[in-house]
């Protein structure tokens, strides 16, 4: 084989090499396939090697409403006998106003609080895939009343066409905020309002 050919191959190579694409950084995630369409929500089996996150997934995958709610990190708030939609939960019959209750705080259009009593009526997270995985700001919305979380875990609902965002602390929910509008603009809009990093990138 002559010198001209094995230059003019090495040369080829060298070519080819810079034209190829770069690996895209990594992302911490370690497991399946993120997205089953482009566009679409990743899928419930994406874990990313976060033990406290994925035991949530898992359990929210899995379906198991009771191992959910066991999951919980209730909060102690003062109920009030003021009415009106959001602020405190409110007192029951029997009790003082400033009586300080466990409750299990919702965001949405109007805060609202699920007491530990009634834990049972609350169905879960009915999720059927993975919107995105932050770590939460400080400048994200928090109040003794409505606690932020160290990090938020998106999850789509297409039987209720919803999203819901739950916040963890320490592998506990201690938060959790309907999203009603799905949209990618809002849902994005979340997630850069409220991230300081990205753990799962929202899907293409």
């Amino acid at each position: 084989m002559s010198r001209i050919f094995l230059g003019i191959m090495f040369l080829f190579s060298l070519l080819v090499s810079a034209c190829s694409p770069a690996s895209p950084p990594s992302q911490e995630t370690k497991s399946s396939p993120q997205t089953a369409v482009e566009g679409e929500p990743h899928r419930l089996t994406t874990r990313i090697g976060n033990e406290e996150i994925d035991s949530i997934i898992d359990v929210v995958a899995s379906g198991d409403v009771q191992k959910l709610r066991s999951l919980i990190q209730f909060t102690t708030a003062k109920c009030t006998k003021l009415e009106g939609l959001g602020g405190l939960p409110k007192c029951q019959k029997g009790e003082l106003e400033g009586t300080p209750v466990e409750v299990l705080p919702f965001l949405g259009p109007e805060g609202s609080f699920v007491r530990k009593a009634a834990i049972e009526n609350w169905p879960g997270i009915k999720a059927s895939g993975l919107y995105a995985i932050y770590q939460v700001s400080s400048e994200a919305y928090s109040d003794v009343n409505y606690p932020a979380g160290e990090f938020a875990i998106i999850f789509t609902e297409k039987e209720t066409a919803s999203a819901v965002s739950v916040q963890v602390s320490d592998g506990k929910i201690v938060l959790v905020d309907y999203i009603f509008d799905t949209s990618s603009e809002v849902l994005n809009a979340v997630v850069q309002r409220n991230a300081s990093k990205l753990i799962l990138a929202p899907p293409a």
